[in-house]
């Protein structure tokens, strides 16, 4: 019983450290930004092409791509709150014609094993998790100009039916809900590409029947990604974003420097030498949620595959390491 708890506890701090304490959303998870090339940039990813980990951050991004992509990241997700917590990110990308582009992304973490004791009896154990299921649909509508349109299935086990009732709780221990994504993304020119991405807009999550439904974490992310520099020996990328969790915003009772203050902003800058060698620096500010810090990265990209480290571990207010590894495939 006693892990059990702290399991619950562990859910409840992870939602503070993701969105801070004037937010209540559910389905927290869906705010960890995947990929570890995106992580060293800060997170700001919303206008930046050709990556298969743009299926999360906006998938209009994809609506330019030419080829199949396919990519995996894998990340021990702040040790310091649970040493066996694990975060995966599995996403693809299908082109069906010139334009027109199918993307498919699965999400899921897992703080593992849990081993109920109640009355000194041992039970069964069961392992918790969250994931979600996204499909999308990205298109160049008119000349430079990409959007997408997605779906996602969101599910949430925090534990056996049998055991929510055990401890006092009537109905279950998960939870669903149905969500969309709209995105949009522009190429200026050459050098210069503008994001905008809406996500999670759907269903509430109600994990005890009868319980309070929460909100899922419906977001806005806008980005503006530049090339300042680029030979064939050396290219510069520069990106920003600013996202704000559209939850828990009461109209006449935040001024709007309050909102500024609780949108969370992410500056990124790349380096990459004979087209072989990366090399990333960002910054990340969420105020409320008390992380801000640096985040960086290095990459190798061969042939067709592109293997990435990001660490964003200076952001948290508490000492952890928290890096990501992914590795992606163009065919």
């Amino acid at each position: 019983m006693e892990d059990l708890m702290r399991r619950f506890f562990l859910i409840l701090l992870f939602g503070l450290v993701m969105v801070g304490s004037s937010l209540d959303p559910g389905g927290v998870f869906l705010l960890i930004f995947p990929g570890s090339r995106a992580t060293a940039l800060g997170g700001a990813f919303c206008a930046i092409d050709d990556d298969v980990f743009g299926t999360y951050y906006n998938a209009a991004s994809l609506g330019f791509s030419t080829k199949r992509l396919i990519g995996l990241q894998h990340a021990n997700w702040l040790p310091a709150l649970w040493p066996d917590m694990y975060y995966e990110y599995l996403s693809y990308v299908q082109p069906l014609r010139e334009g027109l582009v199918l993307s498919g992304a699965l999400t899921y973490i897992t703080t593992g094993e849990t081993y109920p004791v109640i009355d000194g009896q041992e039970y069964e154990p069961f392992r918790n998790y969250d994931l979600s299921i996204l499909f999308s649909v990205s298109s160049v509508v008119y000349k430079n100009l990409s959007l997408s349109f997605g779906i996602k299935y969101i599910f949430s086990f925090l534990a056996p039916d049998w055991l929510v009732r055990e401890i006092g709780y009537q109905g279950g221990g998960q939870g669903q809900a149905w969500a969309m994504d709209l995105s949009a993304f522009y190429k200026f020119n050459e050098r210069i590409n503008l994001g905008l991405s809406l996500q999670n807009f759907g269903t509430q999550l109600q994990y005890v029947e009868g319980g309070e439904k929460d909100e899922l974490p419906r977001t806005l992310r806008v980005g503006a990604s530049y090339i300042p520099y680029k030979t064939g020996m050396h290219k510069v990328l520069l990106s920003a974003d600013l996202i704000k969790i559209l939850v828990g915003i009461r109209l006449g009772e935040t001024t709007i420097r309050d909102e500024w203050k609780d949108t969370w902003k992410a500056l990124g800058i790349e380096y990459t030498l004979l087209n072989i060698f990366n090399f990333r620096l960002g910054y990340f500010v969420d105020q409320v949620g008390e992380r801000v810090g640096p985040t960086f990265g290095l990459g190798i990209n061969y042939k067709s595959i592109r293997f990435d480290v990001g660490v964003d571990q200076l952001i948290y207010s508490f000492e952890t390491s928290n890096y990501r590894i992914s590795v992606q495939y163009g065919f």
